[in-house]
């Protein structure tokens, strides 16, 4: 399974990322039947909530079993798009600890509060974890989850080595895109970040040729259990590493489709996701990328240089289910039609930056150029599509996309982890912000399920 939100290729780059620490006031702690106490904060104390014994250390010098949680709530502090007080993380927190299933142990719990306000987190620990490595991935799982946006989250080592995998372009697995979605929140950004009553798994797309698709999984199925288990509580990354695995072995999935459920067992296969699928097809030059990887520009490029050599009048680009990938990959397909000017902006904590085109225009634009995106079309994707049909480069047909503008970054954590944060969100170069909306396609018209023959037909009669 490929998580669109979570575990989909990231906008942005995140070579040489580092992790960063902060000192704090320094802690000192007691057992767990007395008081913590944070000096120089008169009056600020916390009474613990078991007998077990419980020590609260600060970030100038933490355990390397909580360390993480020193360094991602510095990261955040210093990195996340939007300004978040710590009251709100120390309560994320909390509701992370809350869903652990409580502490078999009173064996010593260590914990590290970065804050006074964490005081209370760590009471919380003592009497949900079992262990100090446990509460510190809980902790920052809550941060990540609860406190941020939905494209930001903690992978752990296990979730790290599957998104690293998913970017070479293999995966062992299924071979589904899901979306978490709550149809509650008002507006049209449905993004959610914890499997809920309201937060559902759904099916956007499969891979052509992958397991998913063998097994009759539908667009808009919603996933219930992973072998037996609820998922209820879970974050896309840990769904999705639950539903990958080793290839030639089953995975059982419980899912509801038109309110009925059912089960299905598919047996997970090496799944290669396809970067490029072209062909001439009469008159027009069709060319799908289904994703924005590190040498997909490069790619793209050499597939336009053929279809122009097979001398085509219309060229057909299709980025139906195609969920993104890395900022300079966008900028590479777009400079392929663009002679000049920005592809996109980003904005970001007190700053904004604008990346232009690479010089690379190869399209006479004489040529028209149809640009085909669906729901499952997201980030990078939308940065091509906005600023084409800005620039009225291209017509874009299909339906809105997914809505996702914002910019996200991994740093690397001392557990072998990452911490996944929303660093920036991106804008036209007009100043357009699709967020959570979408971007709308000039012609609208049904897309689903057809070849690219089938494509082409429909989508060139519509200029």
């Amino acid at each position: 399974m490929v998580g669109l939100l979570a575990l989909a290729l990231l906008l942005a780059s995140c070579a040489g990322d580092e992790t960063t620490t902060t000192t704090t006031n320094p802690t000192t702690s007691t057992s767990a039947t007395s008081t913590t106490t944070i000096p120089g904060d008169t009056g600020t104390t916390s009474t613990t909530i078991s007998d077990r014994s419980l020590e609260v250390v600060d970030c100038d010098d933490p355990s390397e079993q909580v360390e993480i949680v020193c360094e991602a709530f510095d990261l955040i502090r210093d990195n996340y798009v939007d300004p978040v007080d710590t009251d709100t993380l120390a309560e994320a927190a909390i509701l992370a600890l809350n869903t652990l299933d409580g502490a078999d142990s009173d064996e010593p719990l260590v914990c590290a509060a970065p804050d006074e306000a964490f005081v209370a987190v760590c009471d919380t620990a003592a009497a949900a974890a079992d262990d100090s490595t446990e509460a510190a991935e809980a902790i920052v799982t809550g941060l990540a989850s609860y406190a941020l946006d939905p494209n930001s989250g903690y992978l752990d080592p296990d979730s790290l080595e599957l998104l690293q995998e998913e970017q070479q372009g293999q995966i062992e697995g299924i071979g589904a895109l899901v979306s978490p979605e709550d149809q509650t929140i008002p507006g049209e950004n449905k993004q959610c970040g914890v499997v809920s009553v309201t937060c559902q798994i759904l099916i956007v797309s499969t891979i052509s040729g992958a397991p998913a698709e063998g097994a009759g999984l539908e667009r808009d199925d919603v996933l219930i259990e992973v072998d037996g288990q609820s998922i209820m509580g879970w974050t896309v990354d840990e769904v999705t590493a639950a539903v990958r695995g080793p290839e030639g072995t089953d995975v059982t999935l419980t899912l509801e489709r038109d309110g009925e459920p059912f089960e299905v067992t598919i047996t997970r296969a090496a799944v290669v996701i396809p970067v490029i699928e072209t062909e001439t097809i009469g008159d027009v030059g069709y060319v799908s990328l289904a994703t924005f990887s590190g040498g997909a520009g490069s790619q793209f490029k050499q597939a336009i240089v053929d279809r122009l050599a097979d001398g085509v009048d219309v060229l057909v680009i299709d980025l139906r289910n195609n969920p993104g990938g890395f900022l300079t990959t966008a900028i590479d397909v777009a400079s392929v039609f663009l002679e000049d000017g920005d592809v996109v902006v980003t904005e970001g904590p007190g700053e904004s930056a604008s990346y232009e085109v690479n010089g690379d225009a190869i399209v006479p634009e004489g040529i028209p150029v149809y640009l085909v995106v669906n729901k499952g079309s997201a980030s990078a994707s939308e940065v091509v599509a906005a600023t084409m049909q800005e620039r009225d480069r291209a017509l874009i047909v299909g339906e809105n996309t997914f809505g996702k503008n914002t910019v996200q970054q991994r740093f690397s954590l001392s557990n072998e982890g990452a911490l996944k944060l929303t660093i920036a969100r991106w804008l036209t170069p007009e100043g357009h912000d699709f967020g959570g909306v979408g971007v709308s396609p000039d012609v609208e018209i049904d897309v689903t399920g057809l070849t690219a023959e089938e494509l082409v037909a429909a989508v060139v009669t519509t200029g």
